[in-house]
């Protein structure tokens, strides 16, 4: 009796898998931090963080996430709640989940519907993000109010008898 023999197949190695871009400085979710938080590449945030953020690249703030700081970066995503005013060199989204209590400041910006903000948005290509926002309230503090003024009378009107209503 003759027995078959298999001539092994070469094993194809399997595909790549896609490669996503990881940040180089993550929160997670079980991190709270206090304090000025400065990095030169992305961060992803899904812990607590209270203070100022500042990066080179994108701020990711993830769906769980509790931001008590402002944020200043190239790129910003909002996913969970900020408290804070946030500027961006480039772009501000706003996910549907998102919860913002500042203001935002940007050449570009996308809303989804859903997301709940409640602030200001100053927009436009000129926006210079180290100008923030607190800076700006400021400047319009110090600058003379517009409230309305008494009506003074014109200088005829003055010398006129008025009429007395009885």
């Amino acid at each position: 009796m003759e027995t078959a023999t298999e001539t092994p197949r070469a094993v194809r190695p399997a595909a790549p898998a896609i490669r996503t871009v990881a940040p180089s400085t993550s929160i997670d979710a079980s991190t709270e931090f206090e304090g000025r938080l400065r990095c030169k590449e992305s961060l992803r945030i899904d812990g607590h963080i209270e203070g100022e953020v500042e990066c080179e690249k994108s701020v990711l703030v993830g769906e769980g996430a509790r931001v008590h700081a402002s944020i200043a970066a190239d790129e910003v995503k909002i996913s969970g709640v900020v408290t804070g005013n946030i500027a961006a060199r480039r772009k501000i989204t706003l996910e549907r989940t998102a919860v913002v209590t500042g203001d935002l400041t940007t050449p570009g910006i996308v809303i989804e519907e859903g997301a709940k903000l409640k602030g200001r948005i100053v927009i436009g290509s000129d926006v210079d993000p180290a100008v923030d926002s607190e800076s700006v309230a400021d400047a319009k503090k110090a600058q003379p109010s517009k409230k309305p003024r008494a009506a003074t009378p014109k200088p005829d009107e003055a010398a006129s008898p008025q009429p007395a209503w009885g």
